[in-house]
């Protein structure tokens, strides 16, 4: 076997594999909330697939602007609604965000770790997407979900997918919008990873 073929397979082994074992869930860290798979709340396929370089630097939060949802059907439900809003009318290859937060506590697989997002121009290739269900303009998510999003970013800390110097942003510091909502904008300036500057 030549050289390009061993360092082929060395490349299927380093980094295929353990990209394999994050989405199948095994061996995940003891802080790693419980991340629902695509296949679990109905998912299509998405039309492509772009890969990030990671670990990333940013993680944007934004709010999905719809009735929150407190049950995995519920909230499958509304991710399904999303899903055919963002590829239907926005013509976007996937759902917009990597994750999504439930108000049931779980986390939801979106386009998912180590691929492109579409929910914030110019920092899609380096930043996770994630998303609170519901409209956080007046109300705060509830704290089990608060705890499963801070609980998030650790996990992907340790996975190696974020950097260790993460920079947490509301997605209005960085595109014309009020998402994450005024409630949850203020809220998350109080977590540890929070960034004042992009």
């Amino acid at each position: 076997m030549d050289s390009n073929g061993i360092f082929t397979k060395l490349l299927v082994i380093t980094v295929l594999l353990p990209l394999f074992s994050i989405t199948a869930g095994t061996d995940l860290p003891d802080i790693c909330p419980e991340i629902v798979p695509r296949s679990r709340w109905g998912a299509m396929d998405p039309l492509e697939i772009d890969y990030t370089i990671i670990p990333l630097q940013y993680i944007i939060v934004h709010h999905t602007v719809t009735p929150t949802c407190k049950t995995e059907a519920s909230c499958s439900d509304m991710l399904t609604s999303i899903q055919n809003f963002h590829m239907n009318t926005l013509d976007f290859h996937d759902i917009g965000y990597n994750f999504m937060v439930g108000g049931d506590g779980k986390i939801y697989e979106g386009a998912g770790w180590h691929k492109v997002g579409a929910h914030t121009y110019k920092f899609n290739t380096k930043s996770i997407g994630l998303a609170f269900i519901g409209n956080f303009s007046n109300a705060l998510p509830e704290d089990i979900s608060l705890k499963a999003a801070k609980d998030f970013i650790e996990c992907g800390i340790r996975l190696g997918e974020l950097d260790e110097k993460v920079k947490l942003l509301g997605a209005k510091q960085v595109s014309s919008t009020l998402s994450p909502g005024l409630k949850l904008f203020r809220e998350l300036k109080k977590w540890k990873h929070w960034s004042e500057n992009k």
